[in-house]
């Protein structure tokens, strides 16, 4: 296997949507393997179907001529230049072998000038298939690399930090072309606690990313040594700013955010809400951690109220739940959004506890429902430790 196809096998399980393609059309364009596989065998499927017909029935035989003679262009469209030129060695050798060339076979009703023309047009379908093989392969490549940075935006969080565990699951939304879309989110030890968050920049895709990143690196560094959540907001906040400079009044950009702080002892976590939904706190069932919130960072110039930071107290083996809106806002076909609160109280309520399993558990009631994504979606938990989960 080559490095391009390795590459592209290791990123396929990191596109997987929270909801599979329900048809076959969303399949084939999603790249499911079997749906491809049947997509790339159809022309000679269309071929065993025909040709014998055109032995039983004469009336048939001039509609499998035209499956015959176009069988090369309809494997070019859906393989590549071998399977392509097979078609048309396949194609010429039984046009050679027809009633007025060697006459091998009673059908079809060829001659020997027919060869040139079916040949000709078979090589072209054949070149057509290479060049689109070629392009195929350079955008996969360039694709590869551009997943290789945004991966490296957001990375893979390990399963303790801090003394904690930590559980992420991270999608982008539908149809999205890339790995990185508007949601973000990170989780640090530090000297004062762990300090998490997760945000959301408007707009969706690869136009997002850049803010993303400069989000993102802003939380990794000040979140060291800032002294609170407050300090650590206006840093952020400053961050959109400097990326709105310059920028026309409809160029603007903003983002949602939810800092989290959990003290080194694990007794105590501090809420800042910056225009997003509100963490969850899992004790013996979910509460919302609401805080009187700011608005999403850079638009901190249009508030009224300074910032409130939400303390709450942290018992041993306590979830803190942090998410998206593109969770609560996923719909199924009744139109019902996803129960986020009631799903988290039955699994709790059941004895899971690990965050692991809890966040796969949910993945399988938002795939069980039939929910839709309409915006990127992200689940962050975290588990104070102390406690046996299961």
């Amino acid at each position: 296997m080559s490095r391009t196809s390795r590459a592209g096998a290791e990123m396929q399980g990191y596109f997987r949507s929270y909801v599979p393609p329900q048809n076959i059309w969303s399949r084939l364009a999603a790249g499911q393997p079997g749906s491809v596989l049947i997509l790339r065998l159809m022309p000679y499927l269309l071929i065993a179907v025909t040709f014998p017909i055109a032995f039983l029935d004469d009336t048939a035989a001039d509609y499998a001529d035209f499956t015959v003679v176009l069988l090369p262009a309809f494997t070019a469209l859906v393989n590549g230049p071998i399977a392509t030129m097979g078609s048309t060695l396949l194609v010429v050798a039984v046009v050679s072998a027809g009633q007025d060339a060697l006459g091998l076979l009673p059908y079809p009703e060829s001659s020997w000038s027919d060869v040139p023309p079916v040949a000709l047009v078979g090589i072209l379908c054949t070149a057509l298939a290479w060049v689109r093989n070629r392009m195929a392969v350079r955008l996969l490549e360039m694709t590869l690399v551009a997943e290789a940075v945004q991966t490296a935006i957001l990375p893979e969080l390990p399963s303790h930090v801090g003394g904690a565990r930590v559980a992420v699951a991270y999608r982008t939304h539908k149809g999205s072309p890339g790995l990185v879309g508007g949601d973000f989110y990170e989780v640090q030890a530090t000297d004062l606690g762990i300090r998490a968050v997760v945000g959301d920049v408007q707009g969706h895709g690869l136009t997002t990313v850049h803010l993303t990143e400069a989000l993102l690196g802003t939380f990794r560094e000040r979140s060291l040594d800032d002294p609170d959540l407050h300090t650590l907001a206006a840093r952020m906040e400053r961050r959109v700013r400097m990326h709105n400079r310059g920028r026309g009044e409809w160029e603007q950009s903003f983002a949602t955010a939810a800092l989290v702080e959990i003290t080194p002892r694990f007794d105590t976590i501090r809420v800042v809400l910056c225009g997003h939904p509100a963490p969850l706190l899992v004790r013996g069932s979910a509460q919302p951690l609401s805080a009187r919130p700011m608005p999403p960072l850079g638009l901190a110039d249009f508030a009224l109220q300074r910032t409130q930071i939400r303390e709450a107290t942290l018992m041993p083996g306590d979830l803190v739940v942090m998410y998206s809106d593109g969770l609560i806002e996923g719909r199924n076909a009744a139109g019902e959004t996803f129960p986020v609160i009631e799903r988290i109280n039955a699994h709790v309520a059941s004895g899971i506890r690990d965050p692991d399993r809890l966040h796969r558990k949910l993945k399988a009631d938002f795939q069980g429902g039939g929910y839709e994504r309409t915006d990127d979606l992200t689940v962050l938990i975290i588990q104070s430790p102390g406690a046996t989960s299961r």
